[in-house]
């Protein structure tokens, strides 16, 4: 009887992971945000990159950020702009930056901005802005969002309190907005990359804000974080 039973109990256990790893047919959009919530389980480690162009009236400025992360969630950052061109780390949930030649742990010491500075690059902060596409068109592989009006871009940017008033307040200075979000996937159903190109416009000016983020090497990133990082005396109250 113990045997039967047993056989039973692996049968269906069998059957079971059989089931949760079957791969979902991706058709439209919402099966293709399905199936990118469900492959970003497997992602461990990758490189980021994160560019922000700005035009307001023929004057450009531009901020550059890239990123490793390691299992361990380890991250090595570039920072690249009109005012710096540096480096930190990110490493047991601290932000490691040099200072007069020596690294410093900085998490106390307004450290704090540069970890809330990775989440553009970071790959799960995607699906806050991928859970809103729902009414994207879908092509193999993109899905493309298209939004021409106030009333649309509150409809995905506009859910909290906050985010509604500063759209407002937006609206208010710039009442003409047109903002165009592609979000790229590889054979995986893993994001590959997102470009978020919002225009903005009043009777004197033009802004565009032209954003792309990119991933690469998933899982294929292992990190040496240098000793003297490790051992970073920590400064600030």
């Amino acid at each position: 009887m113990y045997r039967k039973l047993t056989a039973g109990l692996l049968a269906t256990a069998l059957l079971a992971g059989c089931q949760s790893d079957k791969e979902i047919k991706v058709t439209d959009t919402p099966s293709q945000i399905k199936a990118a919530q469900e492959a970003k389980k497997d992602v461990k480690s990758y490189s980021s990159s994160y560019r922000n162009k700005v035009l307001e009236n023929g004057t450009e400025s531009n901020t550059y950020l890239s990123l490793k992360k390691d299992t361990d969630d380890n991250q090595e950052v570039t920072v690249r702009n009109q005012e710096e061109n540096g480096k930190f780390y990110v490493y047991d949930n601290k932000a490691i930056l040099q200072q007069n030649g020596e690294w410093i742990d900085a998490t106390k010491l307004g450290g704090s901005q540069l970890l809330t500075m990775t989440a553009p690059l970071l790959y799960n902060e995607q699906f806050k802005l991928l859970n809103k596409l729902q009414d994207a068109k879908y092509s193999e592989g993109t899905l493309t969002e298209t939004l021409s009006s106030y009333e649309q871009y509150l409809k995905v940017f506009g859910q909290e309190k906050n985010d509604r008033k500063a759209i407002q307040d937006l609206q208010k200075q710039f009442p003409e907005i047109h903002n165009k979000i592609t979000v790229s996937f590889n054979k995986n159903n893993q994001i590959e990359k997102i470009t978020n190109e919002l225009t903005l416009k009043n009777s004197k000016t033009t802004i565009q804000n032209d954003a792309v983020t990119t991933f690469t090497d998933i899982n294929n990133i292992k990190l040496d974080i240098p000793n003297e990082v490790k051992q970073a005396e920590t400064v600030g109250k």
